[in-house]
């Protein structure tokens, strides 16, 4: 084994001038924060188990003590012998249920803070929850980690797309950090980091904004990158400086992945949840299949014979937040669907998620009960209409509504070609209806999914 900080751009006077000491405290603290999760994540087997086992009776007695709703859960007995596959599955309402009668579960005396949180909503049901300092810095942490497991150049910048609901000139507004390593920047030098908030942008505008700098390491939801492919060719994103396209809020295309890989700009894509941070981690080598971020979860699944993919048949996510101590999330229906496994292809020896898929993002429920994946790429309706965004929803067992935004109206021909679309993926059962509207309805939520099922 080699410990090498050689590739590590540090600054030139990146030390402590201080006498006796080496980093000053708070890089050194996020540098050790970070070589804590390496080492759990990709070291030996055995002592992450028993690392994991540790936090979980950590956890369920700090339930346990704390909470009524948690007591009657996990019962009177010895923690040590509870097992986590017995304990009763915490579902979104339940979870509803705690937070409003208990509120956060750490007081004032513990002296970490705590923070109110929700959702987006586009799971189907909001929730409301808390979040402690530490898992907002263990989440900064973990991003910072995955720089170092792949080698990843800190130097870059970093371009971060996000949907807002709020309109603006041109359709975005932009703010830049020069700091974005947070507490590794007295260390390392990295790159800018651009926050665009877009709603409805004009493309020919956001490009521009998108060649002013190079954009590094792109932070962008699939839909919204399939739109722009309408105005740009892909190599647009190369030579504006694309590093690498990290997909948000949904799964990416393998259509969209591979023209990216075909112009050298890797794919790598991260499973996460507002609830409890993150999950996986895209393989370097395996694409769709996800390391378990096991410094911060413990993943299960639940066979649910009623859904299939490609696959064969997977199951129910369910996730143990190990260091949700505001509000526990222990055993939590994720309402995602995945394959599980004990170690990846490359040579991880660590559980690994595939197949993964959103109950009310990528599945349709049939008539006669079956779920299967369902997916129509924004190029196919782009082949039929001009349009500024999409959205499909499943509202019943037999009838999807497809809304296209930006026109007043479509032609006959446009609106049956969508209908033949839809039914081309989706099956002849289902009612299809074409809604022309001026402007789609989100709601409050800024997951702009471009399909939803509702029924799950």
């Amino acid at each position: 084994m080699k410990l090498d900080f050689s590739q590590v751009p540090l600054h030139d006077r990146a030390f402590s001038e201080k006498p006796m000491t080496f980093i000053d405290e708070g890089p050194k603290n996020f540098l050790a924060a970070i070589l804590d999760l390496v080492a759990i994540e990709t070291g030996n087997r055995t002592a992450r188990e028993n690392w994991q086992q540790s936090q979980l009776r950590n956890l369920l007695r700090h339930a346990a003590h704390r909470s009524a709703f948690w007591r009657e859960r996990i019962g009177s007995g010895d923690i040590r012998d509870t097992a986590l596959a017995e304990l009763p599955i915490l579902s979104r309402s339940d979870l509803t249920r705690q937070v409003e009668a208990e509120g956060p579960l750490l007081s004032p005396l513990d002296r970490i803070p705590t923070i109110k949180h929700g959702t987006s909503g586009s799971s189907g049901t909001p929730v409301q929850f808390f979040l402690s300092q530490m898992n907002l810095e263990y989440n900064a942490v973990r991003a910072a980690a995955q720089y170092f497991i792949e080698g990843r150049d800190l130097r870059l910048n970093s371009t971060r797309l996000r949907p807002v609901l709020t309109p603006s000139k041109n359709g975005f507004t932009v703010r830049t950090d020069d700091n974005p390593l947070g507490s590794l920047g007295p260390l390392i030098p990295g790159g800018i980091f651009k926050y665009i908030e877009y709603y409805n942008p004009n493309m020919e505008a956001l490009c521009e904004e998108l060649a002013r700098d190079s954009i590094g390491y792109l932070l962008a939801q699939p839909t919204l990158i399939e739109t722009m492919l309408q105005s740009v060719d892909p190599t647009f994103f190369k030579r504006a400086g694309t590093a690498m396209f990290n997909p948000r809020a949904s799964a990416v295309d393998t259509e969209l992945r591979d023209k990216f890989s075909s112009i050298g700009i890797p794919v790598r894509s991260t499973y996460s949840s507002e609830e409890v941070g993150s999950i996986g981690l895209e393989c370097q080598a395996n694409a769709g299949v996800y390391h378990v971020s096991t410094s911060n979860v413990l993943v299960e699944i639940i066979p649910d014979a009623s859904v299939r993919t490609v696959s064969g048949t997977t199951g129910l996510v369910l996730v143990t937040h190990l260091h949700s101590y505001a509000t526990p999330f222990i055993r939590y229906d994720l309402g995602d669907i995945a394959t599980l496994a004990d170690r990846c292809p490359c040579g991880h020896d660590g559980p690994v998620l595939s197949n993964i898929q959103g109950r009310s993002k990528a599945l349709l429920k049939h008539p006669n009960g079956r779920v299967s994946t369902f997916y129509v790429r924004a190029r196919e309706l782009t082949a039929i209409a001009e349009f500024d965004e999409y959205r499909i929803r499943q509202i019943a067992l037999d009838r999807i509504v497809v809304e296209i935004g930006g026109r007043d109206s479509l032609t006959p021909e446009e609106t049956a070609a969508v209908v033949a679309l839809i039914r081309r993926h989706a099956g002849d059962e289902f009612q299809v209806d074409v809604r022309a509207v001026a402007r789609i309805d989100w709601g409050a939520s800024v997951k702009r999914l471009g399909y939803r099922c509702e029924l799950l």
